[in-house]
């Protein structure tokens, strides 16, 4: 299952991101795009607001930030692994979603066993709003909120939790990190966005 993480409240943007039309396109709209051409069925979860048209919309669970979003989508969809993807992360392509859900099967872990969780990691950190979470990592997610611990990112510190990076010359080969996870938060980062699109 793809999920679009598009309920942020833009404060730094100023104006609502998700809603955002680049060439006629809305950013939530173009990261479904991007989660269709790996996943049989997509959600948006923008907090019921019906963004991206003929998809599902999904609410927030309780809790703040994205996790409101990703768990919101658990509960939507019961026992299934969720791609997630946040629509201010233009520059994420199907090529690497597709990777990150490739390596939810077989292969190395942490610990014996498939991962519960896949995350790209670069030298400023993981990228937990453009990964893939099976149940044990969603559920590991929902109680560390219960604990107030609503970053994502601190499911790399949660006991047990078989975690597989994408990292190295694995995530370099879909493109420069620092590209590849742009995130748009402001007016200057959307500039740079749409130059990087222009080059050829």
């Amino acid at each position: 299952m793809g999920v679009v993480l598009a309920g942020g409240a833009s404060r730094r943007m100023g104006r609502d991101k998700a809603a955002l039309a680049v060439d006629g396109e809305t950013l939530a709209a173009r990261a479904a795009r991007r989660l269709l051409g790996v996943c049989t069925r997509v959600a948006v979860a923008d907090g019921g607001r019906g963004l991206v048209p003929g998809l599902p919309s999904l609410r927030d669970a309780p809790g703040p930030g994205p996790a409101a979003g990703i768990l919101g989508a658990a509960l939507a969809w019961p026992g299934y692994p969720l791609l997630v993807l946040a629509c201010d992360l233009p520059r994420v392509s199907e090529a690497l979603l597709r990777e990150l859900a490739s390596r939810a099967q077989g292969g190395e872990t942490d610990e014996s066993g498939d991962p519960d969780w896949v995350v790209p990691r670069w030298e400023r950190g993981l990228e937990p709003l453009c990964a893939l979470y099976r149940p044990a990592a969603l559920a590991a997610l929902a109680a560390a909120v219960e604990r107030g611990v609503a970053a994502p990112h601190r499911l790399a510190e949660a006991a047990g939790l078989r975690v597989r990076f994408l990292e190295g010359e694995s995530l370099r080969q879909f493109g420069q990190p620092a590209d590849l996870f742009l995130n748009l938060n402001t007016e200057s980062d959307l500039e740079q966005w749409l130059r990087l699109e222009a080059k050829p």
